[in-house]
């Protein structure tokens, strides 16, 4: 247009006035190109949401994807389909607080020290949340997963309690449609695995029936089972029958869990969500089934033990059209799950940071080698009193070997276990194997710089 003009022989007075147009018209375009131009860009480098959702007292072994025989978990296993799914994946220790602190700061436990109730985090520490705010993100969280101490200090900013309040999951689609037009982090714990063991009727007859198991009088074992959320250890003594119907009342909650997780699916596609979310799904710690005894964790019985089915935890990591589906069985565990998210969005990882990313083994890129694995917990958990507090049990996990250490009190005992022969850690062959004991114990306590 304006080459136009130039080449056009006008009055000096008409010139002017359609020099003046031609510019107004000219700086209006480009203001319109440049406008929505950067619209359109902006629209296309929009961040992926991130959906945490973990699951209290989880057992990846009980859902179909981690090879369970029982068709409890269709929804989730159709999400691990889509993802990756980490077959050996574990936590940081046998309870909630340290696991989730470890997750937000990918630190171990006896790093970050967050251990007992009324632990809070140093200020200092970087967090997930705090990275992610400083990078745009919206990182709500509901008032009642950090109104104690333990969750202090982590960089979430608590929303309204009466505006998304709610039973189990509602608050949670409430709180992803309040946020839905902006990117997002957002984190959710699930409590329906965790003691007591008590589904709605329809579920545990549905169960029950599948199993071949007829409604019986209930025992004192299965009373305490469905009605108390600690039982400490040793209280009662359960039956062969009890622990078959623990079993059954526990798997009855995963079909609660599993139609809650197609709903969430169903509702991020609605909201048009879905494909632009980095969902995880993971666990806070497992969940002993009588494997050695008793029923529960650390702070349900207060007796921690950090045998596989503590410590063991799935990890489903979903980001539509960006990752495929594989089944990775290196050794990873929950201090890897923030650098992952950050190597994702392509943030570097904090300097303090103890996990790596796993994006190189989703990719596909690198080998699957596997994690070193450190665990720590106190004895009872949430509920421990101060000679338990000052119980440490820890351990260090190789692909094959596995030692166990108790210290504190007086007490420094070490169990090891050959994982390719034992693997339900049955057999201590410390006295067996004891210049692997030695190196390990080595090992574990040159890491968390214990003097025991």
């Amino acid at each position: 247009m304006y080459y136009w003009y130039q080449k056009t022989k006008m009055s000096p007075f008409l010139n002017d006035t359609i020099e003046t147009a031609i510019r107004i018209c000219f700086v209006y375009t480009l203001f319109v190109i440049v406008y929505f131009g950067c619209d359109k860009v902006s629209a296309m480098e929009r961040k992926p949401n991130i959906l945490l959702f973990t699951i209290d007292a989880c057992r990846p072994d009980h859902f179909g994807c981690y090879g369970y025989s029982k068709n409890l978990t269709p929804n989730i296993d159709t999400l691990a389909k889509e993802g990756a799914l980490f077959i050996n994946a574990f936590s940081q220790s046998a309870w909630t607080t340290p696991g989730m602190i470890s997750i937000f700061t990918s630190l171990y436990p006896f790093t970050h020290k967050v251990e007992a109730r009324g632990d809070s985090l140093n200020t200092k520490v970087v967090t997930l949340p705090e990275i992610l705010r400083d990078n745009g993100y919206a990182v709500p969280v509901l008032p009642r997963f950090v109104d104690i101490p333990n969750y202090w200090n982590l960089g979430f900013d608590a929303v309204e309690k009466g505006q998304f309040g709610g039973k189990e999951g509602e608050d949670l689609l409430k709180l992803l449609h309040a946020y839905k037009d902006q990117p997002f982090f957002i984190w959710y714990h699930y409590h329906g695995l965790h003691l007591p063991y008590n589904p709605p009727d329809f579920y545990r007859k549905e169960i029950a029936e599948a199993d071949g198991m007829k409604p019986a009088n209930e025992s004192e074992g299965i009373s305490l089972i469905k009605t108390k959320s600690v039982i400490k250890h040793d209280a009662v003594v359960f039956t062969d029958e009890d622990k078959s119907l623990a079993v059954t009342l526990y798997d009855s909650q995963l079909l609660p869990l599993d139609d809650y997780i197609g709903r969430l699916a169903a509702k991020l596609k609605e909201w048009e969500l879905y494909e632009d979310t980095i969902i995880i799904i993971t666990s806070d710690h497992g969940e002993e089934l009588f494997e050695h005894g008793f029923v529960g964790h650390a702070s349900t019985s207060l007796n921690a033990k950090l045998y596989d089915e503590i410590i063991k935890i799935p990890l489903i990591i979903l980001w539509p059209n960006k990752i495929t589906h594989k089944r990775i069985g290196a050794n990873v565990q929950q201090i890897d799950i923030m650098p992952t998210i950050l190597d994702m969005l392509g943030i570097a990882k904090t300097n303090e940071s103890e996990g790596r990313s796993l994006l190189p083994l989703m990719k596909n890129d690198k080998d699957g080698k596997s994690s070193v694995i450190y665990c720590e917990t106190i004895m009872g958990g949430y509920q421990s009193t101060e000679a338990l507090r000052n119980i440490r049990l820890r351990c260090i996990r190789t692909e094959r070997w596995k030692l166990i250490a108790k210290n504190g009190h007086n007490v420094n005992t070490y169990e090891l276990y050959d994982l390719e022969s034992d693997p339900g850690e049955k057999n201590n062959v410390a006295g067996k194997y004891p210049d692997i004991a030695v190196d390990l114990k080595e090992k574990l306590l040159a890491k968390t710089g214990d003097n025991k």
